[in-house]
């Protein structure tokens, strides 16, 4: 029976627990889809802000959106090492950095939705399909659609759409850091394990420059002082 070297158990255990904080964070994302949140007291004075006409779907339902933002870095990552040919720690780190990122932009949209509570648009459609307000303000259209109607604030579409998503930007730039060096950096498009890699990599005697006879390779110190 082969045994891994301690290296490579070492990496698999690695790898083996960022798997199961993506596993975790998604979880928790999927969670917090089906929780209730808090419930704001509307005022009658302040109903005319959510008398917006009921979207019955979006021009970009939620599933597809959650398919593009999953694949479209996916598709990128592996385009880019069709094209560049690089190795597999890169490619893994990229997928780590990706998904560390969509699972916690996930979870902390949901988190401050489920906090706010924020009516969207057409919620009075959606809590009065009848349009007739009763003396109590209690909803009596879909229990879902109602509850899905207090989720407006932050968009999910917008913290996805990461070019216009400020929440998407920020977890996507963190998870960066935390598998890549600076922007600044030369070698930023390399993953801290390669460069890491690069470090502890042995180095060959061949080469190395080797000394030969000839009087050329004295040193010339001095001899380049001055002003060039």
């Amino acid at each position: 029976m082969n045994v891994p070297p301690p290296d490579r158990r070492k990496n698999m255990r690695e790898l083996a627990l960022e798997i199961g904080i993506r596993v975790l964070l998604f979880g928790v994302f999927v969670f917090t889809e089906f929780l209730e949140p808090f419930e704001r007291v509307i005022q009658p004075e302040e109903l005319w802000l959510y008398k917006n006409p009921l979207v019955e779907s979006d021009h970009i339902p939620k599933r597809v959106m959650f398919a593009i933002s999953f694949l479209t870095p996916l598709a990128v990552i592996f385009v880019v090492k069709i094209i560049q040919r690089t190795d597999k720690t890169e490619i893994k780190e990229a997928c780590l950095a990706v998904s560390l990122a969509l699972a916690l932009n996930g979870v902390f949209t949901n988190t401050i939705k489920l906090i706010v509570g924020r009516p969207r648009p057409d919620y009075f459609q959606r809590c009065f399909p009848d349009g007739k307000l009763n003396a109590r303000m209690l909803c009596t259209g879909d229990p879902d659609l109602v509850s899905e109607g207090r989720k407006s604030f932050p968009s999910s579409h917008s913290s996805y759409a990461f070019v216009g998503g400020v929440i998407g930007l920020l977890f996507a730039y963190i998870c960066y850091r935390q598998h890549y060096p600076p922007f600044l950096h030369m070698d930023c498009h390399l993953p801290y394990a390669s460069l890491a890699a690069a470090a502890h990599a042995p180095s060959h005697p061949q080469d190395d420059p080797q000394p030969t006879d000839n009087a050329t390779t004295l040193p010339l110190e001095g001899l380049t002082e001055g002003p060039v």
